[in-house]
């Protein structure tokens, strides 16, 4: 599988998690590269819907919403 440049993966974090500001969805992608994109397929192959993401610059982490049934969720991903 060949791998995606930063700003392509930017695009997809800002179209594909909705991350609306591109500054965010690129510094998102330069921290997990496409971890975020293959958890959020992950969830969705197990039934899970995104019902949001946001990236939180200071605390380097990645927060997506997801929901299953009528049970809401938060998965963190935090850059160590």
């Amino acid at each position: 599988m060949e791998e995606l440049d930063v700003f392509e993966l930017a695009r997809r974090y800002h179209r594909e998690m909705k991350i609306e500001e591109p500054s965010l969805a690129t510094l998102a992608a330069e921290l997990f590269g496409d971890l975020g994109l293959k958890m959020r397929d992950f969830l969705e192959k197990e039934g899970y819907s995104l019902t949001g993401a946001k990236f939180i610059d200071y605390d380097k982490s990645l927060v997506l919403s997801i929901m299953k049934g009528s049970a809401t969720y938060e998965v963190i991903l935090r850059k160590t």
